[in-house]
């Protein structure tokens, strides 16, 4: 960047970017009598050490990682990523008030390097805000504007990033009651010992997807799951290597431990946009080959995007949807594109597009996209595999997985998600 910038809301960018490198500052300006600033080191989302909560209270990390410097209507936390534990993932700097709403401060914002972000115009009536985010990723280390928050102060925060807050007037909690039949677990039982019996190739799978679910935490996390692919000429010998049935067994996999009816909903693109069927346990051998793909001469993301969404909210909300979107190619219409992933940020929906790498493909327009400002929340990601595929099955899960967690969090915290 030249020169200061001002990042906007929902924007991501490479902390090399901002003109920083393993060592720097982070200043938040608040000007609320009574507000707190504190820095929370996460292990994917999690608070799994409290030491790693830095405030007023605890001014720095156990190795110094994480140290507040300077407190009062500058805050400042001296940052060094060299010095961090690998196990922390990402790092959440925030603004609370046990009675005041944050959006009362006369000025809020928060500076990194060259860069600085106006959180005010953002807020409502938050007593808790996540202000930025700093979060490891495949190119390194990247700062995610947030802004979103929570009615509770600081105790609300604490709970939402898995900590626990004493609570020194609870009562004594009733007595256990009698075991219940979980019936998700239930049904998830069912649909493993259905793959034992008849698609045994798919169990292994299945325990794969599972580890990185729990990874991430999302063990008892509910989503549909809906596969997009890429139909363009270029995609023949991914389709001829049976690539694309790998790839939708992968999928499967995924739907049978998110979705209670293990089932994933097929989409086709090329110049149009097509629907094709749902891809269960009953069907999943040779799928791929009985859609008889027709392929077509371009690349055009948009009308599969306006079906994906469409068919999401005749679906509902009551559960949200994981879309992996796989394709080889730049799209031949970025300005729609771009429109749709911004209205899509309001909608129950994260896109995860995996793009395929051969020769000269071009996929600065989706690395656009994966840091697209101006939405409401971050809703989509990015990774690239080199064709052919032969990626193991546990980094693809991995991969596929990625920021989903974050997601969950920011769409709960703006009311965009409700389970």
């Amino acid at each position: 960047m030249a020169g200061p910038t001002t990042l906007q809301a929902g924007q991501r960018v490479p902390l090399s970017v901002l003109g920083v490198g393993q060592t720097f500052h982070v200043n938040v300006r608040c000007t609320l009598d009574g507000a707190d600033i504190a820095a929370f080191g996460l292990q994917e989302g999690k608070l799994t050490d409290d030491r790693y909560m830095v405030f007023f209270n605890q001014p720095h990390s156990p190795e110094g990682a994480l140290e507040l410097s300077q407190q009062g209507v500058d805050t400042a936390f001296d940052v060094n990523l060299a010095a961090l534990p690998a196990a922390i993932t990402e790092i959440y700097f925030t603004a609370t008030h046990d009675t005041a709403a944050i959006a009362q401060a006369g000025a809020l914002s928060v500076s990194v390097g060259d860069a600085t972000f106006d959180v005010k115009p953002h807020l409502k009536a938050e007593k808790a805000v996540m202000l930025v985010r700093l979060y490891r990723h495949a190119d390194g280390w990247r700062l995610a504007t947030v802004a979103q928050g929570f009615g509770g102060g600081l105790d609300a925060l604490v709970r939402h990033f898995g900590g626990e807050v004493e609570d020194a007037g609870a009562a004594p909690p009733p007595p256990p009651a009698a075991p219940a039949v979980n019936l998700r677990k239930e049904r998830q039982r069912v649909l493993l010992e259905k793959a034992e019996r008849e698609q045994p190739q798919l169990v292994s799978l299945i325990k794969t997807a599972t580890v990185s679910l729990e990874k991430r935490g999302l063990a008892e996390a509910r989503y549909r799951v809906k596969l997009v692919l890429d139909i363009s000429g270029s995609m023949a010998r991914e389709y001829r290597s049976g690539a694309v049935q790998a790839l939708a067994e992968r999928a499967l996999a995924l739907a049978a431990r998110l979705d209670d009816d293990g089932e994933v909903e097929v989409y086709l693109f090329g110049i149009g946009a097509h629907r094709s069927g749902t891809l269960s346990l009953d069907n999943v051998t040779g799928f791929v080959d009985r859609l008889k793909v027709r392929l077509e001469g371009g690349t055009h993301y948009s009308p599969v995007m306006k079906l994906v969404r469409e068919d999401a909210a005749k679906e509902g909300h009551d559960l949200p949807c994981l879309v992996l979107f796989i394709t080889d190619g730049g799209t031949s219409n970025p300005a729609t594109v771009i429109r749709q992933m911004t209205d899509a940020a309001h909608e129950p929906i994260f896109w995860k597009f995996m793009g395929i790498e051969e020769g000269r493909v071009n996929f600065d327009f989706l690395e656009k996209l994966d840091d697209l400002p101006g939405r409401v929340v971050d809703n989509a990601d990015f990774f690239r595999v080199p064709a052919p595929i032969r990626i193991e099955d546990a980094k693809l899960f991995e991969l596929l997985l990625g920021e989903l967690d974050s997601w969950q969090r920011d769409a709960k915290a703006a009311g965009i998600l409700r389970v």
